[in-house]
């Protein structure tokens, strides 16, 4: 009789460890795929961080900026200038200075106002195959023609690659 009732025991204590480590491999679960989710979501913003900072990096690159009197014009870009910029970006020499600034972006100027066409890709370096995902981000500038004397609006593009 003895021995009876201590197996219902055993059983008992293997029962409750049972259901304990299911309850743990559930709680394991939900915990991962919170970690998961916070970890896409603080993917993203870094993303967009990068963007922002790369849009940053573009508008006060002296290569593209407006200047009077040796005084860089705030959110203006030379077209002049712009059109110098892309041989220079294009080099391969220059490559690794601009990889730097710009890692794997593709940056495209077009006006807007008063006629609407495409300048073309300032930078463009896309060849990452472990990248994902892409962040787009749009910043209005003034599009400068000094043999005219006139200002246009444009708008950059940067698009960013990420993991």
């Amino acid at each position: 009789m003895n021995n009876k009732k201590s197996q219902i025991q055993i059983f008992e204590t293997i029962a409750v460890l049972v259901v304990f480590f299911i309850l743990l491999g559930i709680g394991f679960i939900f915990y991962t795929k919170v970690i998961k989710s916070n970890i896409e979501s603080d993917t993203a913003e870094i993303s967009q961080s990068k963007s922002v900072s790369i849009a940053q990096r573009i508008m006060f690159l002296p290569e593209i900026q407006c200047s009077e009197d040796n005084v860089p014009k705030e959110d203006c870009i030379d077209t002049l200038k712009l059109d110098s910029a892309k041989l220079v970006i294009d080099k391969p020499e220059n490559s690794p200075y601009y990889y730097d600034l710009f890692g794997f972006s593709v940056i495209k100027i077009e006006e807007i106002y008063p006629n609407s066409h495409d300048l073309g890709n300032l930078y463009k370096r896309i060849d990452a195959p472990d990248y994902k995902n892409s962040f787009v981000t749009k910043v209005p500038v003034t599009l400068y023609d000094p043999i005219n004397k006139l200002n246009k609006f444009g708008m950059i593009t940067i698009t960013t690659q990420t993991k």
